[in-house]
């Protein structure tokens, strides 16, 4: 091939990535759209809806009474499944929470987007959140769910 046909392929090639990329700001906006549609099917106990914002193969570390990662759908669902029963504690109607991000700070690197903020739902605790999420052809899918509390500063 000559090194001009060379040339115009690759020109070629890299303008029809950069047409076909997602902005940033379209991709942090879709990121925003997932984190709070988990949220709010997380507040309301929506388990399918719940179940649909992670990917198969995700990981969860749990706060408080789990203290073993979860591996897998079988295993966090399994975990999750415990926890919406502790929090529905025999109610019927939602919402059963509001969640409410605090700080939230994301962090998109292509098709990796990561999410972490803080929530006082737990007094006398600052209650920590990261979220990694994927890139999926379904839309963004959490991939890695990490929660731990630490004991708060008095003021």
């Amino acid at each position: 091939m000559k090194p001009r046909s060379v040339l115009i392929l690759i020109l070629v090639s890299a303008i029809s990535i950069v047409c076909h990329a997602v902005p940033a700001d379209s991709a942090e906006a879709e990121v925003r759209n997932t984190l709070s549609d988990f949220i709010q099917a997380f507040d309301n106990l929506e388990w399918d809806r719940f179940c649909a914002a992670f990917s198969d193969d995700a990981t969860v570390f749990y706060p408080r009474e789990f203290p073993s990662r979860a591996n897998g759908g079988q295993e966090y669902e399994r975990t999750f499944q415990k926890v919406f029963d502790r929090i529905r504690a025999g109610r019927t109607q939602g919402p059963y929470m509001d969640i409410q991000p605090r700080d939230l700070r994301l962090q998109l690197a292509g098709n990796i987007a990561i999410a972490t903020f803080h929530l006082d739902d737990r007094p006398g605790f600052l209650n920590r959140r990261t979220i990694v999420l994927q890139k999926q052809p379904s839309g963004w899918k959490i991939i890695h769910l990490h929660a731990s509390e630490v004991a708060a500063q008095a003021k």
